[in-house]
């Protein structure tokens, strides 16, 4: 049976369905699609999970693909600073 909540989900899936994330360019529309439903009023449900599976590939994707370097004190506050234009 399809509720009003399942056919929700489904149109977010239609919209812009999830895959494993291949590319910088996927990345970055994926990461779109994540930040225009959290800047979103209140989330529903539907879109919570939504959320949680193109996470889930985000995740998936940077850590195979997105080096992190291993900072610590003044090297921290740097990269901070300058990724936040502090």
């Amino acid at each position: 049976m399809v509720t009003a909540e399942s056919n929700s989900y489904i149109k977010l899936l239609q919209r812009f369905p999830p895959r494993p994330i291949k590319s910088d360019i996927e990345l970055l529309a994926a990461q779109e699609v994540i930040d225009n439903l959290l800047n979103s009023n209140e989330m529903t449900l539907e879109e919570q999970d939504y959320i949680n599976v193109l996470g889930a590939l985000v995740h998936e994707y940077e850590e195979k693909h997105v080096p992190i370097p291993d900072l610590g004190g003044v090297e921290l506050l740097k990269a901070l600073i300058n990724e936040y234009r502090i």
